[in-house]
């Protein structure tokens, strides 16, 4: 067949035909892709875990069938252990899975064009039903000391992931857009001023964690001592640090006031209450005698909190009252992702003195909502409002202009300006002499140009 002649119709249609397959089998893969990632990184930690301890035999497939757990580990899904319930689960873990489906299902979305709202639900849909299919089918392989109830599995996993494909697809779908369409827009600032303070409560509760870890170092040397080899204790630390968002949030309940219980061991600022606790370095944080006097001090964390919140509030433009519901939706916005993480950090572990963990969700709840949105509503009402950086953005967001920002008429008593207008026999009698000084300067020839620099020049030139 010559080039000239006409490409058949079955040959021409072959590309166009195959793209929607290619993209089906593209988004198969990136949803299979994914569970078997989060498997193979649990083996990889448990292999590495049981590779350095001490007194343990390597067996490859014991590892993988220990991996079956931790896999559901990774979406908080409750599990028991010879009888005994373990529900309180590391977050580290969970927040890295959730950033791994949220990057798949952005990927897919990019990859297969997807731009509108209703297209976003078939690659949540898939995600959340492919995870918990997954999950129940591991709670029913597992044996042995390992347990797990399927629908409880099947409904943490399918929630995780559903969770975490929104968050990955909501941007390019619209998802964020059909949201900020629907709502007020001092309502959309009050959630974005949110997530700024749901930052700024992780970071209190880090900066608690980091202290104690500082005045505690001698304790957490000991802790590791005690374990025997070295590579116990990097075990040890390991665990530790997948427990770690659990113990920013323990900071932070700390420093609101409602503190946290581990057993029989009661931590608040005010109250402490002894109690037996595992020999692991992240719990050697713990206080071993009653509350100090400084503890008091930790209050300021989360008044300083609502403060900020408070400073954020005045920059908003426009009424008192439109500001106050910034401050309102805010502090619920944070309110209401700690409360949520107070529920999923806490649980039981075991059926020995510790016991249950729990982090008083409802009243750590109300403790954040107090704290953000007192001294917040406080700086709000009382300080005024911030001149924002553009006058003009200030009198939009209000939706009416004050009587002295638009004059209609001129002021009859401000005197004229005078123009110096040039007569135009003037302009016409210069025509002739600026042509004649045109004319005298010297032609550039076009070989004069240089388009592209020139290499040996060293340097650029100075443009003071």
């Amino acid at each position: 067949m010559s080039a000239l002649d006409p490409i058949p119709h079955a040959v021409a249609a072959g590309p166009s035909d195959r793209k929607p397959g290619l993209r089906r089998w593209l988004f198969i893969a990136v949803v299979g892709a994914v569970p078997l990632i989060g498997f193979l990184a649990v083996a990889a930690l448990l292999a590495l875990v049981v590779g350095i301890a001490s007194g343990t035999s390597f067996d490859p497939l014991l590892v993988l069938m220990a991996a079956l757990p931790g896999w559901l580990m990774l979406y908080q899904s409750p599990l028991v252990i010879s009888g005994a319930p373990l529900s309180v689960l590391p977050m580290l873990p969970t927040i890295g899975v959730v950033l791994l489906v949220a990057a798949a299902s952005a990927f897919v979305a990019r990859r297969c064009r997807l731009r509108r709202p209703d297209q976003a639900w078939p690659v949540i849909a898939t995600m959340a039903l492919v995870h918990a299919c997954v999950g129940a089918l591991f709670a029913m392989l597992l044996g042995g000391p390992f347990s797990a109830v399927p629908v409880e599995a099947f409904l943490s996993c399918g929630l995780t992931a559903a969770i975490a494909a929104t968050a990955g697809v909501a941007n390019r779908c619209g998802l964020f857009y059909l949201l900020w369409e629907r709502t007020d827009a001092y309502v959309w600032t009050g959630l974005r001023i949110g997530l700024l303070t749901i930052a700024t409560v992780v970071a209190a509760g880090a900066f608690v964690l980091l202290a104690g870890v500082v005045l505690a170092a001698p304790e957490m040397a000991a802790s590791m001592e005690r374990m025997g080899g070295a590579g116990d204790a990097v075990g040890a630390t390991v665990l530790s640090l997948l427990y770690l968002p659990n113990a920013i949030l323990a900071g932070w309940s700390f420093a609101a006031g409602s503190g946290f219980a581990i057993g029989a061991q009661t931590v608040q600022p005010l109250n402490h209450a002894p109690g037996p606790l595992p020999d692991l370095p992240l719990l050697a944080v713990l206080p071993h005698d009653g509350p100090a006097v400084w503890w008091s001090v930790v209050l300021l964390l989360p008044l300083l909190v609502g403060m900020f919140l408070g400073l954020v509030a005045r920059r908003v433009p426009g009424p008192l009252v439109r500001r106050l519901v910034v401050v309102l939706v805010a502090a619920g916005v944070a309110t209401l992702a700690v409360l949520i993480l107070a529920v999923v950090a806490g649980g039981r572990l075991g059926n020995g003195p510790i016991g249950d963990v729990s982090f008083h969700p409802v009243g750590l709840a109300l403790a954040t909502l107090c704290w953000l949105a007192i001294p917040a509503l406080a700086m709000t009402w009382l300080g005024g409002a911030e001149e924002p950086d553009d006058p003009a953005l200030a009198a939009f967001a209000t939706d009416a202009f004050d009587d002295e920002d638009i004059d209609p008429e001129p002021d009859p008593e401000s005197p004229e300006e005078d123009f110096d207008y040039t007569d135009l026999d003037d302009l016409v009698s210069e025509i002739p002499v600026a042509r004649a000084e045109s004319d005298a300067e010297p032609e550039v020839e076009a070989d004069e140009f240089d388009a592209e620099p020139d290499e040996e020049e060293s340097a650029p030139r100075d443009r003071g």
